[in-house]
């Protein structure tokens, strides 16, 4: 019997053989592609707020939005509650490219620009208006600060005033004194702890994420907060009495490596700064409002009693205040970065 050959390219195998080659000449041509095109773009971002807070809520708002307007080029891969570890550790990891961006306060933002902290000077903004004015005035300088320190700044916020929470009332800075208080105070907050030092109240080191287990323990009892903060990070109802006496506003920032920052297309930097500033100042406004809720929440419903600061206290408090402020020039910022805030403070005063 003769055998009957079979054309390849057309016959039996014909539809096989086209399949193949499609499938071929698909695969080739992505990996011609660029990889951009290929894979999102993909922001690290880290933050010790925790799940179903606020500020994870706007977080993952502006990620939604920053991929939306991107058409998914762009997306932020955020890890809350800390599982990243301390801010200091945040920091550690962005410095070696394993994150890109974060949530700070004061720990994470003395590691990168610690100038910033000024804002977190004890006794220094008598109200938000005057913090607002203050830190608008000064946005320029405060991006030029992050560049050169190898970051770009997303958008700086505040946590809320911080008060005095306790075990027991807190009217004098005697009562802050006495042996019984646990202070609780971060290691790397060199303005708290000179502040406190000043006024001769001992503390307690320990990072945001000790601070729970502290409490329980009883190895502290004492500490300044925003109601909120006390509230979103389940401390409250670790203490009885809140002092009606603001120790200073508590800030805060959101910041990006320049490294990774210069890694995005032109469209993409302008669409997560354009972003992330329209959050931040959302976030700024919901933070503030949410402080007041949680502290009529406090007294309502946790029972946490209001004490008042006794007026010559006041002025002692003040006094330290003051000399605090003097005490870390040259330590965090320059004399003229001082009496730079200090004149605008009294311009915006006057003008009121």
């Amino acid at each position: 019997m003769t055998r009957k050959k079979t054309n390849p390219v057309g016959g039996v195998f014909n539809l096989d053989y086209l399949k193949f080659t499609c499938v071929f000449l698909l695969v080739l041509g992505m990996l011609c592609l660029p990889v951009t095109h290929l894979a999102a773009e993909s922001v690290k971002f880290a933050t010790l707020a925790p799940k179903g807070s606020t500020w994870m809520n706007n977080f993952e708002a502006m990620g939604k939005e920053i991929r939306s307007k991107t058409g998914g080029d762009l997306q932020l891969r955020i890890y809350p509650n800390g599982v990243q570890g301390d801010e200091l550790d945040v920091i550690r990891k962005m410095r070696a490219g394993l994150l890109h961006a974060g949530a700070m306060t004061a720990t994470g933002l003395g590691e990168i620009q610690e100038e910033v902290l000024i804002f977190q000077l004890p006794r220094l903004f008598k109200t938000y208006e005057e913090l607002d004015y203050v830190r608008d005035y000064l946005r320029e300088d405060l991006d030029k600060a992050f560049k050169e320190a190898g970051y770009i700044l997303l958008g700086m916020g505040d946590i809320g005033y911080y008060y005095l929470f306790s075990n027991q009332p807190i009217r004098t800075i005697a009562d802050l004194q006495s042996p019984s208080v646990k202070m609780w105070a971060r290691p790397t907050d060199k303005i708290a702890l000179t502040f406190y030092k000043n006024a001769e109240i001992a503390t307690v080191p320990g990072e945001v994420t000790q601070v729970l287990s502290s409490l329980y323990s009883g190895r502290l009892n004492t500490l300044a907060a925003s109601p909120y903060v006390t509230v979103a990070l389940q401390w409250y109802n670790q203490f009885k009495y809140m002092t009606d006496l603001p120790v200073n506003v508590g800030v805060g920032a959101s910041v990006i490596t320049k490294e990774k920052f210069d890694q995005l297309t032109a469209e993409q930097q302008k669409v997560l700064r354009e972003t992330a500033d329209a959050y931040q100042d959302d976030l700024i406004q919901k933070i503030r409002k949410d402080n007041e809720r949680a502290l009529e929440a406090l007294q309502k419903k946790a029972g946490i009693q209001i004490v008042e600061f006794e007026e010559a206290s006041k002025e002692a408090w003040d006094t330290i205040a003051i000399e605090t402020h003097k005490a870390l020039v040259g330590e965090i910022y320059s004399q003229a970065f001082l009496d730079k805030i200090n004149a605008l403070l009294e311009e915006y005063r006057k003008s009121k």
